[in-house]
């Protein structure tokens, strides 16, 4: 039975121990949120949301029941209209069988590849890494809204110099700068048990091309290296300039989701 759970129950819940574990690193970030939606069946389902209109991840144990998956189809039905459920992101078998037994219109969404680099390849390029705290927060928040487009995910005009002040008081934020022109930016989102999060690279629409990102990505996951950690992100898989860049770096895929959205 899926039920709802406290946040300590979510974070208690027993993931798999082998690589498949890093797809789902997002959900361990999502539970932490004071708005998170939390569904468990205990065993085999773990659902997690934050945010209005954010899209739940879903995660799905191998071998699944359809007696479990039929009573989260049925969950998801029930919650889409009491709070705003916007989407989900979950493994491909999952999306594929809720796009045959959800009882609404849907379209999916990005497809997204997850990535871990255990040892990165270094990359230079002209220019400089700089911390985000040294950057312009309006720049940064027309940089992060060029993002939002590629990802389907839009920053509204009127919130993009919030998203750049948010950038610029990261710790783990950093843009790559020509001459005092931001080319680049990078931040790590999470950096738990031995794992960097990469939450956010994006490259200057009249920068792309030159290496820069390629050379802020390595930088950083370099760093990371140093201190122990291996670096993971998720890309859009149908983004092929994003892959070529992260697998040059020394990225390996580790899986892949489905996004669904409910809101088309």
């Amino acid at each position: 039975m899926i039920r709802m759970i406290s946040g300590e129950d979510a974070l208690a819940f027993p993931f798999s121990g082998d690589a498949e574990e890093i797809t789902f690193h997002k959900m361990r970030q999502l539970m932490t949120a004071p708005d998170a939606l939390l569904l468990s069946d205990g065993r085999d389902v773990l659902f997690v949301r934050a945010g209005q209109g954010f899209p739940a991840w879903i995660y799905t144990r191998k071998g699944i029941s359809d007696e479990a998956l039929s009573e989260l189809a049925a969950s998801l039905c029930v919650l889409r209209e009491t709070h705003n459920l916007a989407g989900v992101i979950g493994r491909s078998s999952l999306v594929r069988y809720l796009e045959l037994s959800l009882p609404f219109p849907s379209a999916r969404r990005l497809p997204l590849t997850a990535y871990l680099c255990e040892k990165p390849n270094l990359f230079s390029a002209e220019g400089e890494r700089i911390p985000a705290k040294d950057l312009d927060p309006a720049v940064c928040g027309e940089l992060l809204a060029q993002l939002g487009e590629q990802a389907r995910e839009p920053i509204p005009e009127a919130a993009r110099l919030a998203a750049g002040m948010s950038f610029c008081e990261c710790p783990d934020a950093y843009g790559w700068c020509i001459n005092g022109t931001i080319a680049a930016l990078i931040r790590l989102h999470e950096r738990v048990n031995g794992l960097a999060y990469i939450g956010s690279v994006v490259t200057d629409a009249d920068h792309r091309g030159r290496g820069y990102a390629k050379a802020l990505v390595s930088s950083v996951c370099a760093d990371a290296h140093e201190r122990g950690e291996r670096t993971m992100l998720y890309a859009d898989t149908s983004y092929a300039p994003s892959n070529a860049l992260y697998r040059a770096v020394g990225f390996a895929e580790t899986g892949r989701l489905i996004g669904f959205d409910f809101t088309k």
